[in-house]
């Protein structure tokens, strides 16, 4: 069975590099918008609008696990499908090598696959002092501004992990490992992350 670590993480916590620098020191594939972009191109689709279908959650009254039958209105049909399909992927994905996934719900949807389950978090004034390295959050002038995008975007979060699981996003209790990044330079926190995942391959293999 393939290495998979699944990552998710608070808006601004820092828990993208993580996931990008721990694949590249195992030397694993790493999934990030790079699903959102396979699935426009197998979908004919415009990648920002998948993204959006995948992050808003706002499908939360209908049913999206494998082997169920799926009614909705027309309305969101194609919404539907684009999370169905992006299901699969991150399945294949998976099934391919090993790998580091970001975000996505991959944490519940590839259960069956064992995954190492990574929760990254931090202090809200390490978040905001954090995006405003952002150049996509130079319109949020004030960090009153940038708390409330961290609030809204983790809410969003949350409400898009429900559509998979009655676990609580951020519990816990949910991940094998959760990282408080909050005073840390993430590029030191490597090396340490990178021997716990190979330890904790290795156990499981026994």
């Amino acid at each position: 069975m393939n290495r998979i670590i699944t990552i998710s993480r608070e808006f601004g916590s820092g828990g993208r590099e993580v996931g990008k620098r721990l694949a590249d020191a195992l030397g694993c594939a790493y999934y990030d918008s790079e699903i959102e972009a396979g699935l426009a191109r197998q979908m004919n689709l415009d990648q920002g609008y998948v993204a959006r279908a995948i992050g808003n959650g706002i499908l939360t009254s209908i049913p999206l696990h494998f082997g169920r039958t799926i009614s909705s209105p027309s309305l969101y049909k194609q919404q539907v499908d684009i999370l169905v399909e992006k299901q699969k992927l991150l399945k294949e994905l998976a099934a391919a090598s090993d790998c580091v996934i970001v975000g996505r719900a991959a944490d519940v949807i590839l259960s069956g696959d064992a995954p190492l389950k990574l929760f990254v978090y931090a202090d809200m004034d390490h978040k905001v002092a954090r995006c405003q390295q952002y150049e996509e959050a130079d319109h949020l002038s004030s960090p009153r501004q940038l708390e409330r995008e961290i609030k809204r975007v983790d809410a969003r979060r949350a409400q898009y992990h429900r559509m998979f699981s009655d676990m609580r996003w951020g519990d816990k209790t949910g991940y094998h490992l959760c990282i408080n990044t909050t005073g840390l330079e993430i590029k030191q926190l490597i090396p340490h992350l990178a021997g716990y995942a190979k330890t904790w391959f290795e156990l499981r293999r026994k």
